[in-house]
């Protein structure tokens, strides 16, 4: 079985915008299930005088910091399921007109794995 779920998700703030992917899926006695979570968010709005002042504009800036990537990976010691995370953080501009925006954004691919059925905990395992 495979089930996708998107959802778009609203708020009254228009500067954000969060979309969440989930797709649930099951083979044999392993369940698995995939969200993808994209975050969108208007950090700052800078007018300037002309479009064409924007390339000057961003030679100014500070030099941003690379975008964070972050990766973790868990298994639960009682019911053996097993999770991995990947986040990607940072942000970007856009040129709209005279403003210049700075988009903050959140990207998470979470994936968790779990077995339908328990370990046995009475297994003869060779020494």
């Amino acid at each position: 079985m495979r089930e996708i779920v998107v959802k778009n998700l609203t708020s009254d703030n228009h500067l954000q915008r969060d979309c969440v992917v989930t797709e649930l899926l099951q083979q044999g006695s392993y369940t698995t299930r995939v969200t993808r979570r994209c975050t969108y968010d208007v950090k700052s709005r800078t007018t300037l005088p002309a479009q064409a002042d924007a390339a000057r504009w961003a030679r100014n800036l500070d030099p941003a910091p690379p975008r964070q990537v972050y990766v973790t990976k868990d298994l639960d010691p009682d019911t053996q399921a097993e999770r991995v995370v990947y986040k990607v953080l940072g942000h970007f501009y856009v040129v709209w007109g005279q403003d210049v925006y700075c988009i903050g954004y959140r990207h998470i691919l979470a994936m968790d794995v779990a077995s339908d059925d328990p370990l046995e905990d009475d297994l003869d395992l060779p020494s």
